[in-house]
Protein backbone atom coordinates (compact mmCIF):
# COMPACT_ATOMS: atom_id res chain seq x y z
CA UNK A 1 0.00 0.00 0.00
CA UNK A 2 1.22 3.21 -1.18
CA UNK A 3 1.87 5.76 1.94
CA UNK A 4 0.68 9.09 2.14
CA UNK A 5 3.97 10.55 2.80
CA UNK A 6 5.39 9.45 -1.03
CA UNK A 7 1.55 10.39 -2.07
CA UNK A 8 2.56 13.65 -0.95
CA UNK A 9 6.39 14.28 -2.47
CA UNK A 10 4.67 12.86 -5.88
CA UNK A 11 2.53 15.91 -5.63
CA UNK A 12 4.63 18.80 -4.39
CA UNK A 13 7.00 17.49 -7.59
CA UNK A 14 9.71 15.89 -4.80
CA UNK A 15 9.61 12.90 -7.28
CA UNK A 16 10.80 13.20 -11.10
CA UNK A 17 9.07 11.50 -13.78
CA UNK A 18 11.12 10.14 -16.26
CA UNK A 19 10.23 8.92 -19.42
CA UNK A 20 12.01 7.25 -22.46
CA UNK A 21 11.95 8.87 -25.87
CA UNK A 22 12.81 7.35 -29.21
CA UNK A 23 16.09 8.82 -31.00
CA UNK A 24 16.49 8.93 -34.90
CA UNK A 25 19.59 7.35 -34.35
CA UNK A 26 18.68 4.00 -32.18
CA UNK A 27 15.62 1.47 -31.69
CA UNK A 28 16.06 0.41 -28.60
CA UNK A 29 12.69 0.41 -27.20
CA UNK A 30 11.41 2.09 -30.38
CA UNK A 31 7.83 2.54 -31.40
CA UNK A 32 6.78 0.85 -28.43
CA UNK A 33 5.06 2.82 -25.42
CA UNK A 34 6.61 2.24 -22.54
CA UNK A 35 4.74 -0.37 -19.94
CA UNK A 36 5.97 1.42 -16.95
CA UNK A 37 6.83 5.04 -15.54
CA UNK A 38 10.66 4.88 -13.16
CA UNK A 39 9.67 6.98 -10.45
CA UNK A 40 13.14 8.21 -8.22
CA UNK A 41 13.11 10.15 -5.75
CA UNK A 42 15.87 13.61 -5.32
CA UNK A 43 18.21 11.09 -3.52
CA UNK A 44 17.18 7.31 -4.76
CA UNK A 45 14.89 5.30 -6.80
CA UNK A 46 11.61 3.98 -4.66
CA UNK A 47 9.81 2.42 -6.64
CA UNK A 48 8.66 0.62 -9.80
CA UNK A 49 4.77 2.10 -10.89
CA UNK A 50 2.95 0.52 -13.81
CA UNK A 51 1.28 2.94 -15.80
CA UNK A 52 -2.06 2.14 -14.94
CA UNK A 53 -1.63 2.24 -11.16
CA UNK A 54 0.29 5.83 -11.41
CA UNK A 55 -2.83 6.53 -13.47
CA UNK A 56 -5.05 5.19 -11.15
CA UNK A 57 -3.35 6.99 -8.03
CA UNK A 58 -3.64 10.54 -9.47
CA UNK A 59 -7.64 10.13 -10.93
CA UNK A 60 -8.28 9.13 -7.38
CA UNK A 61 -6.58 12.09 -5.37
CA UNK A 62 -6.35 15.22 -8.35
CA UNK A 63 -9.01 13.85 -10.90
CA UNK A 64 -5.90 14.06 -13.33
CA UNK A 65 -3.93 11.78 -15.22
CA UNK A 66 -0.06 11.46 -14.88
CA UNK A 67 -0.22 11.44 -18.61
CA UNK A 68 -1.81 14.56 -19.12
CA UNK A 69 0.99 16.50 -16.97
CA UNK A 70 3.64 18.18 -19.33
CA UNK A 71 6.90 16.39 -19.75
CA UNK A 72 8.35 18.66 -22.21
CA UNK A 73 10.73 20.39 -20.18
CA UNK A 74 12.01 16.97 -18.03
CA UNK A 75 15.43 15.76 -18.80
CA UNK A 76 15.45 12.66 -20.88
CA UNK A 77 17.01 9.46 -20.59
CA UNK A 78 18.71 8.07 -24.21
CA UNK A 79 20.27 4.49 -24.50
CA UNK A 80 23.93 4.32 -24.88
CA UNK A 81 23.43 4.10 -28.98
CA UNK A 82 22.17 7.54 -28.98
CA UNK A 83 24.41 8.68 -26.62
CA UNK A 84 27.45 7.34 -28.75
CA UNK A 85 26.06 8.90 -31.72
CA UNK A 86 26.29 12.97 -30.36
CA UNK A 87 29.66 11.97 -29.14
CA UNK A 88 30.28 11.02 -32.39
CA UNK A 89 33.65 12.95 -33.98
CA UNK A 90 32.29 12.98 -37.71
CA UNK A 91 29.59 14.66 -36.09
CA UNK A 92 30.87 17.53 -33.78
CA UNK A 93 33.80 18.53 -36.16
CA UNK A 94 33.55 16.85 -39.98
CA UNK A 95 29.42 18.01 -40.05
CA UNK A 96 30.31 21.82 -39.00
CA UNK A 97 33.32 21.40 -41.79
CA UNK A 98 31.44 20.29 -44.63
CA UNK A 99 28.61 23.12 -43.78
CA UNK A 100 31.11 25.83 -43.57
CA UNK A 101 32.54 25.21 -47.13
CA UNK A 102 28.63 24.82 -48.51
CA UNK A 103 28.33 28.50 -46.97
CA UNK A 104 31.39 29.91 -48.08
CA UNK A 105 30.77 28.64 -51.48
CA UNK A 106 26.70 28.69 -52.62
CA UNK A 107 25.81 32.27 -50.29
CA UNK A 108 28.27 34.19 -52.86
CA UNK A 109 27.45 31.95 -55.74
CA UNK A 110 23.78 32.59 -55.16
CA UNK A 111 23.93 36.30 -54.41
CA UNK A 112 25.32 36.89 -57.84
CA UNK A 113 22.78 34.55 -59.54
CA UNK A 114 19.72 36.18 -57.99
CA UNK A 115 21.47 39.26 -59.14
CA UNK A 116 21.83 37.75 -62.89
CA UNK A 117 17.96 36.40 -63.03
CA UNK A 118 16.00 39.29 -61.33
CA UNK A 119 17.83 42.29 -62.58
CA UNK A 120 19.50 41.36 -65.99
CA UNK A 121 17.60 38.37 -67.34
CA UNK A 122 14.55 40.60 -68.46
CA UNK A 123 11.83 39.44 -70.13
CA UNK A 124 11.57 36.19 -67.46
CA UNK A 125 10.58 32.96 -68.94
CA UNK A 126 9.28 29.89 -67.29
CA UNK A 127 12.88 28.61 -66.66
CA UNK A 128 14.00 31.92 -65.20
CA UNK A 129 11.28 31.79 -62.46
CA UNK A 130 11.77 28.31 -61.58
CA UNK A 131 15.48 29.30 -61.34
CA UNK A 132 14.76 32.34 -58.96
CA UNK A 133 12.80 30.32 -56.71
CA UNK A 134 15.27 27.53 -56.31
CA UNK A 135 18.04 30.29 -55.67
CA UNK A 136 15.71 31.84 -53.35
CA UNK A 137 15.00 28.56 -51.79
CA UNK A 138 19.60 28.05 -51.44
CA UNK A 139 19.96 31.49 -50.34
CA UNK A 140 17.68 30.49 -47.06
CA UNK A 141 19.46 27.76 -46.29
CA UNK A 142 22.69 29.13 -46.47
CA UNK A 143 21.38 31.75 -44.32
CA UNK A 144 20.49 28.90 -41.32
CA UNK A 145 23.50 26.82 -42.18
CA UNK A 146 25.49 29.24 -39.26
CA UNK A 147 23.06 28.17 -36.34
CA UNK A 148 24.26 24.48 -37.95
CA UNK A 149 27.29 25.17 -37.42
CA UNK A 150 27.67 26.34 -34.33
CA UNK A 151 25.10 23.92 -32.97
CA UNK A 152 27.79 20.87 -33.68
CA UNK A 153 30.66 22.69 -32.61
CA UNK A 154 29.14 22.93 -29.01
CA UNK A 155 28.92 19.37 -29.23
CA UNK A 156 25.06 19.24 -30.44
CA UNK A 157 24.10 21.46 -27.72
CA UNK A 158 21.03 23.49 -29.16
CA UNK A 159 21.59 27.12 -27.59
CA UNK A 160 18.89 29.44 -29.89
CA UNK A 161 15.70 28.12 -28.43
CA UNK A 162 12.78 25.47 -29.68
CA UNK A 163 11.20 27.99 -32.17
CA UNK A 164 14.39 28.67 -33.43
CA UNK A 165 14.78 25.24 -34.23
CA UNK A 166 11.62 24.74 -35.90
CA UNK A 167 13.03 27.60 -38.33
CA UNK A 168 16.27 25.67 -39.34
CA UNK A 169 14.52 22.55 -39.21
CA UNK A 170 11.66 23.45 -42.06
CA UNK A 171 14.20 25.27 -43.87
CA UNK A 172 16.80 22.87 -44.10
CA UNK A 173 14.66 19.67 -45.15
CA UNK A 174 12.47 22.55 -47.27
CA UNK A 175 15.06 23.32 -48.90
CA UNK A 176 16.46 19.97 -50.02
CA UNK A 177 12.40 18.94 -51.24
CA UNK A 178 12.18 22.32 -52.83
CA UNK A 179 14.98 21.97 -54.66
CA UNK A 180 14.37 18.12 -56.16
CA UNK A 181 10.79 19.48 -57.16
CA UNK A 182 12.13 22.45 -59.36
CA UNK A 183 14.44 20.51 -60.87
CA UNK A 184 11.91 18.34 -61.65
CA UNK A 185 9.47 20.78 -62.91
CA UNK A 186 12.97 22.34 -65.17
CA UNK A 187 12.72 19.21 -66.77
CA UNK A 188 9.49 18.79 -67.20
CA UNK A 189 9.10 22.35 -68.86
CA UNK A 190 11.97 21.53 -71.36
CA UNK A 191 10.32 17.99 -72.27
CA UNK A 192 7.46 19.69 -73.09
CA UNK A 193 9.16 22.87 -75.10
CA UNK A 194 11.80 20.02 -77.07
CA UNK A 195 9.68 17.32 -77.47
CA UNK A 196 6.31 18.81 -77.89
CA UNK A 197 7.06 22.51 -78.88
CA UNK A 198 3.64 23.33 -80.44
CA UNK A 199 2.22 22.96 -76.99
CA UNK A 200 4.74 25.13 -75.62
CA UNK A 201 3.33 28.58 -75.08
CA UNK A 202 5.48 31.14 -73.48
CA UNK A 203 2.76 33.12 -71.86
CA UNK A 204 0.69 30.22 -70.38
CA UNK A 205 3.89 28.69 -69.08
CA UNK A 206 5.43 31.31 -67.30
CA UNK A 207 1.67 32.08 -65.09
CA UNK A 208 2.01 28.13 -64.83
CA UNK A 209 5.26 28.65 -63.40
CA UNK A 210 4.30 30.49 -60.61
CA UNK A 211 1.73 28.66 -59.71
CA UNK A 212 4.07 25.85 -59.91
CA UNK A 213 7.07 27.20 -57.75
CA UNK A 214 3.78 28.20 -54.97
CA UNK A 215 1.81 24.55 -55.01
CA UNK A 216 5.59 22.92 -54.70
CA UNK A 217 6.25 25.29 -51.15
CA UNK A 218 2.48 24.63 -50.23
CA UNK A 219 3.22 20.96 -50.80
CA UNK A 220 6.95 21.17 -49.05
CA UNK A 221 5.28 22.64 -45.63
CA UNK A 222 2.41 20.23 -45.88
CA UNK A 223 4.53 17.38 -45.59
CA UNK A 224 6.85 18.89 -42.79
CA UNK A 225 3.51 20.19 -40.76
CA UNK A 226 4.07 17.02 -38.67
CA UNK A 227 7.54 18.34 -37.10
CA UNK A 228 5.67 21.77 -36.46
CA UNK A 229 3.08 20.12 -34.19
CA UNK A 230 6.12 19.14 -31.63
CA UNK A 231 8.66 19.97 -29.84
CA UNK A 232 11.87 19.44 -31.64
CA UNK A 233 14.49 20.31 -28.68
CA UNK A 234 15.00 17.54 -26.19
CA UNK A 235 16.93 18.01 -22.96
CA UNK A 236 19.45 15.08 -22.82
CA UNK A 237 20.45 14.27 -18.97
CA UNK A 238 23.13 11.92 -19.59
CA UNK A 239 25.49 14.61 -21.21
CA UNK A 240 23.80 17.31 -20.32
CA UNK A 241 22.81 18.89 -24.04
CA UNK A 242 19.84 19.91 -25.37
CA UNK A 243 19.33 18.65 -29.11
CA UNK A 244 17.46 20.13 -31.78
CA UNK A 245 15.58 17.39 -33.89
CA UNK A 246 18.60 14.63 -33.18
CA UNK A 247 15.60 12.77 -30.33
CA UNK A 248 12.36 12.33 -30.96
CA UNK A 249 9.58 12.62 -28.89
CA UNK A 250 8.15 9.29 -28.68
CA UNK A 251 4.54 10.81 -28.82
CA UNK A 252 5.72 11.87 -32.49
CA UNK A 253 5.01 8.39 -33.92
CA UNK A 254 3.50 6.59 -31.73
CA UNK A 255 3.62 3.22 -34.04
CA UNK A 256 6.11 1.77 -36.40
CA UNK A 257 3.35 1.88 -39.09
CA UNK A 258 3.35 5.94 -38.84
CA UNK A 259 6.94 6.12 -38.54
CA UNK A 260 7.29 4.06 -41.72
CA UNK A 261 3.98 5.91 -43.36
CA UNK A 262 5.41 9.09 -42.96
CA UNK A 263 9.38 8.70 -43.38
CA UNK A 264 8.76 6.55 -46.72
CA UNK A 265 6.08 8.49 -48.01
CA UNK A 266 8.62 11.43 -47.78
CA UNK A 267 11.45 9.18 -49.76
CA UNK A 268 8.95 8.20 -52.11
CA UNK A 269 7.59 11.97 -52.93
CA UNK A 270 10.83 13.43 -52.73
CA UNK A 271 13.32 11.34 -53.98
CA UNK A 272 11.84 8.71 -56.49
CA UNK A 273 9.26 9.85 -58.10
CA UNK A 274 11.40 13.09 -59.34
CA UNK A 275 14.06 11.25 -60.33
CA UNK A 276 11.55 8.90 -62.82
CA UNK A 277 10.37 11.87 -63.81
CA UNK A 278 13.51 13.11 -64.76
CA UNK A 279 14.48 10.43 -66.15
CA UNK A 280 11.83 9.61 -68.51
CA UNK A 281 12.00 13.75 -69.84
CA UNK A 282 15.76 13.85 -70.37
CA UNK A 283 15.61 10.31 -72.53
CA UNK A 284 13.08 11.54 -73.96
CA UNK A 285 15.00 14.50 -75.15
CA UNK A 286 18.01 12.84 -76.42
CA UNK A 287 16.10 10.58 -78.35
CA UNK A 288 14.00 13.80 -79.96
CA UNK A 289 17.37 15.70 -80.53
CA UNK A 290 18.99 12.88 -82.06
CA UNK A 291 16.53 12.02 -84.15
CA UNK A 292 16.63 15.79 -85.54
CA UNK A 293 18.69 16.72 -88.74
CA UNK A 294 17.94 20.84 -88.35
CA UNK A 295 20.43 22.69 -87.56
CA UNK A 296 18.82 24.70 -85.35
CA UNK A 297 18.75 22.31 -82.56
CA UNK A 298 22.46 21.76 -82.52
CA UNK A 299 22.87 25.15 -79.82
CA UNK A 300 20.19 22.97 -77.89
CA UNK A 301 21.41 19.79 -78.52
CA UNK A 302 25.23 20.69 -77.16
CA UNK A 303 23.69 22.76 -74.20
CA UNK A 304 21.18 20.15 -73.02
CA UNK A 305 23.93 17.98 -73.12
CA UNK A 306 26.16 20.14 -70.93
CA UNK A 307 22.46 20.47 -68.88
CA UNK A 308 22.47 16.52 -68.84
CA UNK A 309 26.18 15.97 -67.47
CA UNK A 310 25.49 18.65 -64.88
CA UNK A 311 22.59 17.16 -63.69
CA UNK A 312 23.70 13.94 -63.22
CA UNK A 313 27.06 15.09 -61.14
CA UNK A 314 24.49 17.15 -58.71
CA UNK A 315 22.30 13.64 -58.61
CA UNK A 316 25.10 11.45 -58.07
CA UNK A 317 27.44 13.33 -55.52
CA UNK A 318 24.40 14.72 -53.56
CA UNK A 319 21.16 12.90 -53.67
CA UNK A 320 21.82 9.37 -54.61
CA UNK A 321 24.23 9.12 -51.60
CA UNK A 322 21.54 10.62 -49.32
CA UNK A 323 18.63 8.35 -50.73
CA UNK A 324 21.18 5.20 -50.40
CA UNK A 325 22.12 6.28 -46.59
CA UNK A 326 18.27 7.32 -45.28
CA UNK A 327 17.00 4.14 -46.44
CA UNK A 328 19.77 1.71 -45.15
CA UNK A 329 19.31 4.37 -41.66
CA UNK A 330 15.24 3.38 -41.99
CA UNK A 331 16.20 -0.10 -42.36
CA UNK A 332 18.78 -0.78 -39.54
CA UNK A 333 16.19 1.19 -36.83
CA UNK A 334 14.34 -1.27 -37.00
CA UNK A 335 16.83 -3.78 -36.31
CA UNK A 336 18.51 -2.15 -33.18
CA UNK A 337 21.63 -0.67 -35.11
CA UNK A 338 22.89 2.57 -35.40
CA UNK A 339 23.49 4.32 -38.91
CA UNK A 340 22.95 8.03 -37.75
CA UNK A 341 26.33 9.29 -38.46
CA UNK A 342 26.46 8.25 -41.98
CA UNK A 343 22.96 9.46 -42.62
CA UNK A 344 24.18 12.70 -40.95
CA UNK A 345 27.00 13.47 -43.19
CA UNK A 346 24.91 12.12 -46.41
CA UNK A 347 22.33 14.74 -45.41
CA UNK A 348 25.66 17.52 -46.05
CA UNK A 349 26.75 16.25 -48.92
CA UNK A 350 23.11 16.41 -49.80
CA UNK A 351 22.89 19.96 -48.99
CA UNK A 352 26.01 20.91 -51.47
CA UNK A 353 23.04 20.65 -54.14
CA UNK A 354 23.15 24.63 -53.68
CA UNK A 355 26.52 24.84 -55.24
CA UNK A 356 25.64 23.40 -58.36
CA UNK A 357 22.29 25.06 -58.77
CA UNK A 358 23.84 27.88 -60.49
CA UNK A 359 25.60 25.91 -63.19
CA UNK A 360 21.97 24.72 -63.32
CA UNK A 361 20.46 28.53 -64.11
CA UNK A 362 23.61 28.89 -66.65
CA UNK A 363 23.23 25.70 -69.07
CA UNK A 364 19.45 25.63 -68.35
CA UNK A 365 18.55 29.12 -69.12
CA UNK A 366 19.16 30.66 -72.89
CA UNK A 367 18.69 33.97 -71.44
CA UNK A 368 20.88 33.76 -68.17
CA UNK A 369 24.19 32.14 -70.42
CA UNK A 370 23.07 35.27 -72.58
CA UNK A 371 23.39 37.81 -70.17
CA UNK A 372 26.02 36.41 -67.88
CA UNK A 373 28.04 36.13 -71.49
CA UNK A 374 27.35 39.73 -72.41
CA UNK A 375 28.47 40.76 -68.73
CA UNK A 376 31.67 39.04 -68.36
CA UNK A 377 32.30 40.44 -72.47
CA UNK A 378 31.92 43.77 -71.33
CA UNK A 379 33.91 43.41 -68.05
CA UNK A 380 36.91 42.14 -70.68
CA UNK A 381 36.45 44.59 -72.97
CA UNK A 382 36.54 47.74 -70.54
CA UNK A 383 39.55 46.00 -69.04
CA UNK A 384 40.93 45.40 -72.48
CA UNK A 385 40.39 49.36 -73.34
CA UNK A 386 41.49 50.62 -69.86
CA UNK A 387 45.20 48.76 -70.79
CA UNK A 388 45.72 50.02 -74.38
CA UNK A 389 44.81 53.17 -73.09
CA UNK A 390 47.57 53.16 -70.68
CA UNK A 391 49.73 51.78 -73.19
CA UNK A 392 48.88 54.47 -75.81
CA UNK A 393 49.64 57.13 -73.27
CA UNK A 394 53.14 55.50 -72.59
CA UNK A 395 54.19 55.09 -76.08
CA UNK A 396 53.31 59.03 -76.81
CA UNK A 397 55.31 60.00 -73.91
CA UNK A 398 58.42 57.46 -75.15
CA UNK A 399 58.07 58.01 -78.46
CA UNK A 400 59.45 61.79 -79.10
CA UNK A 401 62.13 60.37 -77.42
CA UNK A 402 63.19 57.64 -79.93
CA UNK A 403 62.43 59.73 -82.76
CA UNK A 404 64.32 62.92 -81.58
CA UNK A 405 67.48 63.30 -83.87
CA UNK A 406 71.12 62.17 -81.98
CA UNK A 407 72.77 65.56 -81.27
Amino acid sequence: MVSFKFLTELLTNQLIVEEETQCLCCSEGLFHQPVFLLLKSRTEPLLIFRRRIVQDIFVAITSKSLLEMPLVNSPRNVTNITLAALQSDAIQRILPALFMLNCSISIPLNLISLLFLCWYSRPWTSTIIFCINLTISDLLYGFILPFQIAYHLKKNNWPFGDVLCHVVTILSYGNLHCSILTMMSLSIERYVGIVHPLRYKAGRTIRASFLVCISTWALVLLTLFPLMQHKLTVRIQQLPITTCFDVLPKEMFNTRTEFIAYFGSLLFLFFFLPLIIMGFCYISIILTLRHSSSSQFRETKRQTIYFIIVLLLLITVCYLPHIVMSVTHYILVFQKKSFYVEYKLSLATASFHCCFNPFLYYFGSKEFRQKIQRKLCRCVAVGVSENSHIVSEHDMQIMPVQQAPKI
